[in-house]
């Protein structure tokens, strides 16, 4: 009771689900404005955007010999495994020409090994979100948004909807 009123009070919520000879599943769910996350930053078209480190296994230099084709997807080949990869600024619709090296951004997302290519990594920043509010309910892979040290702001990707619009897109 402690617990679920002292998260009630943070504008959260406690859910206990049960079932018989399976277990019980507790959820606890706090608004963005309360979470810190470590997260990646990065570079795509000049602006700065924050990849959740949770999900980040490597980041590796996007090489042209590299690439391919896989069953109707890009792919990228990495310590000899065929990995998909979503190219973000296409995804996002930001013109203007690309780097001449690019990076990509290895990650597990829903049980899939995945590919994220960027303009730079930059590195590790310890980000507190901000919630974008209701007027951006309908932007699915931005999760929120951070304030940098010189007052810029970096938007938080929400990798597993980027994954699931790019499975869709190539279905």
């Amino acid at each position: 009771d402690v617990v679920k009123r002292n998260i009630e009070l943070l504008k959260g919520t406690v859910e206990v689900e049960s079932r018989k000879g399976s277990g019980t599943r507790i959820t606890l769910k706090l608004p963005l404005t309360l979470a810190i996350i470590d997260g990646l930053l990065v570079t795509i078209g000049g602006d700065h955007y924050i990849i959740p480190l949770a999900a980040i296994e490597e980041c590796v230099e996007l090489r042209r010999e590299d690439l391919d084709r896989a069953h109707g997807r890009q792919t990228v080949t990495v310590r000899n495994e065929l990995v998909p990869y979503v190219r973000l600024r296409e995804r996002f619709g930001i013109n203007g020409g690309r780097p001449a090296i690019e990076q990509v951004v290895i990650g597990q997302i829903n049980d899939q090994r995945m590919g994220f290519v960027v303009d730079r990594v930059i590195g590790d920043h310890q980000t507190v979100i901000k919630s974008l509010g209701p007027y951006y309910r309908q932007v699915t892979d931005i999760s929120g948004a951070t304030i940098m040290g010189d007052g810029s702001v970096a938007l938080i990707l929400d990798m597993p909807n980027i994954v699931q619009g790019a499975e869709a897109a190539v279905r």
